[in-house]
């Protein structure tokens, strides 16, 4: 038998609760319109838990090929607040989580879990209120052989580097991975943005056209009268 090759590093601080005051109630979306980097994309999607959002602190875990040892490791580890990212091989099949896992986050107080590749147990996972992305289902699943693995270590997910103490803030829409001194310069502003959204809507709900209210109508008037002359 090959020799395990593990790495571990720390775990960050737990999430801080004037952090988690900020972001209470902060869609994902609405950093959307203000920051281009640090989202997971489409392949990503909520499979079970918590619509609304939720924010955590990174703990990152690797989990190669059917080995998903340092999963059950990582989970063991969890933290109320804790967000646990699972980085995932491109072809990797296997399902490195599922219910009994799941639940063991949840009871921990895991804020949501990201896996860049299948899990399993759906319908445990939708029984929990822990949140849950991936890349789909598979009934494939992992074994503990304790061969290779990597615990709060750097990982890197559709292009997003993450690194334990990020902290992820996630809903249906998917995930954003922030440091918490961005979260800190843009919170303010998406919760406006989201504030003026529920006003506009309530507009457009009454009859008012969203163009005109967004200022559509007046770009594409300037734009239109330019191309005339």
């Amino acid at each position: 038998m090959p020799e395990a090759a593990f790495r571990f590093g720390d775990m960050p601080a737990p999430l801080p609760s004037e952090l988690r005051a900020l972001a209470d109630g902060l869609e994902p979306a609405a950093l959307g319109h203000l920051l281009n980097e640090g989202f997971t994309g489409p392949r990503h999607r909520h499979l079970a838990g918590r619509r609304e959002p939720s924010l955590g602190m990174v703990v990152t875990c690797r989990s190669r090929g059917a080995d998903n040892a340092i999963v059950h490791h990582a989970v063991s580890r969890l933290r109320a607040g804790d967000f646990l990212a699972i980085a995932r091989e491109a072809d990797d099949q296997e399902a490195c989580l599922g219910g009994g896992l799941a639940l063991a986050a949840e009871r921990a107080g895991c804020a949501g879990i990201l896996v860049d590749g299948p899990v399993t147990d759906v319908q445990e996972l939708r029984q929990l209120a822990v949140p849950v992305w991936a890349t789909g289902l598979t009934a494939l699943t992992c074994k503990r052989r304790y061969e290779e693995g990597e615990f709060c270590w750097p990982i890197s997910i559709d292009g997003v580097d993450i690194v334990p103490g990020m902290l992820a803030l996630g809903d249906e829409n998917g995930v954003l991975f922030v440091d918490g001194a961005r979260l800190r310069a843009c919170a303010s502003e998406a919760k406006a943005r989201q504030a003026a959204q529920a006003e506009r809507y309530a507009r457009v709900r009454a009859g008012a056209r969203l163009a005109a209210l967004n200022g559509t109508d007046e770009a594409f008037a300037r734009i239109l009268a330019e191309a005339e002359r």
